[in-house]
């Protein structure tokens, strides 16, 4: 009987503060509201679709089969539209925190107007081709690194956790 008591002290304490959080008050919530809305139109809506054009056209030239690619188009596509969704409500409150009330509202009316969603669109494809000129660059720097690094340092035990996680 004891314990029982012990226990539900023990989760009376742990409680208190969960159940002392409340709703954001309603500056919070516009602010939050704002940077809800600022990361759809930097990094959500027509982004994805774009992206998912990017994935298909990065398919078109593998070799692989029509159906094959088919799949592959949709069902990462999915997969990438979850994790954006996802991504989004995570980063709403960094954003909040980040930017002020003044700071997003006027970058909401710059990406809600057609340059600013023209400037969205090309940021993408900039992306992009960053990542393929940097990948090429940074593997025999990131290799060579290693290298060095395990010249300075063991490195057997990073060799027996890569082979344990599969890589």
């Amino acid at each position: 009987m004891r314990i029982i008591t012990i226990i539900a002290a023990v989760m009376a304490v742990s409680a208190g503060p969960v159940f002392a959080q409340t709703a954001p008050d309603a500056a919070r919530q516009h602010h939050l509201d704002l940077a809800a809305r600022y990361l759809e139109l930097t990094q959500g809506g027509d982004l994805v679709k774009q992206m998912r054009g990017q994935i298909e056209s990065n398919l078109g030239g593998s070799g692989m089969p029509a159906d094959q690619r088919a799949w592959m188009v949709e069902n990462f596509g999915d997969m990438f539209t979850e994790v954006m969704a996802t991504t989004l409500v995570e980063l709403r409150d960094d954003v909040a925190d980040s930017f002020t009330v003044p700071e997003l509202e006027t970058a909401i009316a710059f990406y809600s107007s057609p340059i600013g969603r023209s400037v969205v669109r090309k940021q993408v494809d900039m992306n992009v081709e960053i990542q393929e000129v940097v990948t090429p660059l940074m593997m025999p720097r990131v290799t060579s690194l290693m290298e060095k690094f395990c010249i300075r340092f063991d490195c057997s035990a990073l060799g027996e956790a890569a082979m344990k996680e599969g890589y």
